[in-house]
C-alpha cells in the first residue's frame, strides 16, 4: 500500500469498516511511515471529538413511521 492509498481509506480504518485484507496491508504500511501513522492519529482524534460532540437524538415515531412508508420495499402495518 502507499501513502496515497492510505489517504484513500483511512476513514474505513477509524471506523472499523476496512476489510481484513486491506487491513494487512494497511497496517504494515502505517508502522513504516510515520506520516501516515500520524494521519492515522489525527484522523482518529477527529472521529473520537466528532462523536463526544454530536447529539444522538430519536426521530418522532410519527416521522419515522413516514420515511419508512416512502420505501418501496418496506411497508409497515
Amino acid at each position: 500500500m502507499e501513502c496515497r492509498e492510505v489517504r484513500e481509506v483511512v476513514f474505513l480504518y477509524t471506523d472499523n469498516e476496512m476489510g481484513d485484507e486491506l487491513l494487512v496491508s494497511f497496517r504494515r504500511h502505517v508502522e513504516i511511515c510515520p506520516r501516515c501513522a500520524a494521519r492515522i492519529s489525527r484522523a482518529e482524534t477527529l472521529v473520537r471529538i466528532v462523536r463526544q460532540r454530536c447529539v444522538r437524538t430519536v426521530a418522532p415515531e410519527r416521522l419515522r413511521h413516514r420515511i419508512l412508508m416512502g420505501f418501496p420495499h418496506r411497508q409497515e402495518h
